[in-house]
């Protein structure tokens, strides 16, 4: 890739990334070779980085020395300003960024942090803390390809246009500031009278943690509730169960009481009683392709597929992303593309189809996707994960290969035609001193469809609980009957794929209605974050 053309060394441009790794796939397109303190240099460009946050919101103390001891008579901590303050394990980082900044050579800064609201506050924070006046630019990309971060430079926007998303960043950060600061310090010191350490409170930790007591509440107060089912096995061309209803209508096995004799009845009827279809309905179900990954479902599918913790799934499609750029920019809320994007789609669904070619249907890839997939109303900072296509050099039987896959599977699988499959329902009439009724149904998958491509498809038979052909009025020889003792399960326990569901759906629940609609679609954190709130849980 031959890097943008040489420009005019003096005035200087300031590119300020968010990380060494970034800066330098930057610096290599823009032709920044040489190496400066802290930074990348030459055609005209500075290209240094912070390494994360560099900047934070001060602590109490430093913005009220009243607040530095902990006491109820100081709360609540409300301040009236926000200062900054430069965090010590970075300070040096910071000294090199401001002299850059504000070197006399410097006459337009660009943030190329990441494009989003983090990387927004990282930005703003330096820049408020540096006393920066120059002229600022905004770099916006969804992957770091060199393509498009070439791209990305030709479209430049005026910082101000991103005023509203750096608004919502400090916001965040000063509502997690308030809750944590003060919260935090009341719960300790109120269980301090019991000799417990500090408690931690925070916006989106304690709800969270509320979510997990709550089930394990429900957990240790589940009482487990005895049943029974009778089974009977029934025989035509091949055998097959059903389950005794108490009537017709009902498409659940009964439960049973078991300090009655009901069970035994039923079991003993059964095995002299005459067995005959009822009737026998087929019913034929689809559905439709997945919708594409956002972070949380990639972590969701992750953690049940692979067992990975959501931490474990955002380091690796964060490397994924920034070392082999081979997926676009992965914290992002968003399942949809935009017609931009979407007209790339055929070059890179060229580049990554080819290992999968024995599982796609025949022209699939000549399909356009529609507007269940590319929508620009559903995309905010960024669009779904997608590969780039890039090739991939990956070993098979990487971490990093395993999520890549999924990555491309999806985005593949979104071309397949549906999953077609029928719902065989049977019942059956046994009849002998009085009609007792028993439902069997079955499963029988009529097109894999998407599904070819699901990893899942592959471990599970999708045909395991056929049935034979049936007709209405067809006798059956009952080969058996059986009664099955049960009891009742509590609600599980959370594991991280359950438990980011739950975070991303909790306004859902709530009773009242200005907070469910005011957390509507938005749920407990964001998928940039979850993985930090659970691991620090």
């Amino acid at each position: 890739m031959q890097p943008i053309p040489p420009r005019d060394t003096c005035p200087v441009i300031v590119v300020v990334a968010e990380k060494p790794s970034v800066a330098r796939d930057i610096a290599r397109v823009l032709g920044a070779r040489e190496r400066a303190d802290g930074a990348l240099r030459g055609n005209g460009y500075v290209v240094t980085w912070a390494i994360g946050h560099l900047v934070a919101l001060a602590q109490p103390e430093q913005i009220d020395p009243r607040w530095k001891g902990w006491r109820f008579e100081a709360l609540p901590m409300l301040p009236r300003d926000w200062p900054l303050t430069v965090l010590d394990n970075t300070r040096k980082q910071f000294e090199v960024v401001k002299r850059w900044l504000n070197d006399r050579e410097t006459h337009e800064v660009v943030c190329a942090t990441d494009a989003g609201r983090e990387g927004e506050l990282i930005f703003r924070y330096i820049a408020e803390q540096a006393g920066l006046s120059k002229p600022v630019k905004r770099l916006w990309v969804s992957s770091l390809t060199d393509e498009a971060i070439r791209t990305g430079f030709r479209k430049l926007q005026d910082a101000s246009a991103y005023d509203p998303l750096a608004d919502a960043a400090r916001g965040r950060s000063r509502a997690d500031w308030l809750v944590g600061m003060n919260l935090s310090r009341a719960y300790t010191l109120v269980a301090g009278t019991r000799g417990a350490g500090v408690l931690s409170v925070g916006r989106v930790q304690t709800p969270t943690l509320a979510l997990i007591v709550e089930r394990d509440r429900a957990v240790r107060a589940f009482v487990p509730e005895a049943y029974q089912e009778v089974v009977i096995e029934c025989g035509a061309q091949q055998s097959f169960d059903a389950r005794y209803v108490r009537t017709h209508r009902d498409n659940e096995a009964a439960r049973l009481d078991p300090k009655t004799e009901e069970a035994s009845l039923l079991r003993a009827r059964a095995l002299i009683g005459d067995a005959r279809v009822h009737s026998v309905e087929r019913e034929e179900k689809r559905s439709r392709p997945q919708l594409l990954y956002d972070l949380t479902e990639l972590q969701r599918h992750a953690s049940r597929l692979y067992g990975f913790s959501a931490s474990r799934t955002l380091a690796l499609a964060q490397k994924l992303y920034e070392e082999h750029k081979l997926i676009s920019y992965p914290r992002t809320d968003s399942r949809h593309l935009t017609d931009e994007v979407a007209r790339e789609l055929p070059a890179i669904t060229e580049a990554v189809a080819p290992p999968y070619r024995g599982l796609l249907e025949p022209e699939s890839m000549r399909r356009t996707l529609g507007k269940r997939f590319i929508d620009d109303a559903q995309v905010r900072d960024h669009h779904a994960i997608i590969p780039t296509g890039k090739p991939c050099r990956l070993g098979a039987g990487t971490d990093e290969f395993k999520l890549y896959d999924l990555i491309v599977r999806r985005l593949l699988a979104a071309y397949q035609s549906d999953y077609v499959w029928a719902v065989t329902t049977v019942r059956i009439e046994l009849t002998g001193e009085q009609i007792d009724r028993y439902l069997a149904t079955g499963t029988t998958m009529l097109q894999q469809g998407y599904r070819a491509l699901d990893v899942l498809s592959r471990k599970r038979d999708p045909d395991a609980a056929t049935l034979p052909p049936l007709s209405e009025a067809q006798p059956l020889e009952v080969k058996g009957a059986r009664v099955e003792d049960k009891q009742t399960r509590p609600p599980p326990h959370y594991n991280e794929a359950s438990l980011l569901t739950a975070m991303e759906t909790a306004g859902r629940t709530l009773d009242d209605k200005e907070l469910s609609d005011a957390m509507r679609e938005r749920g407990l954190g964001t998928p940039a974050t979850r993985a930090a709130i659970i691991e620090t849980l």
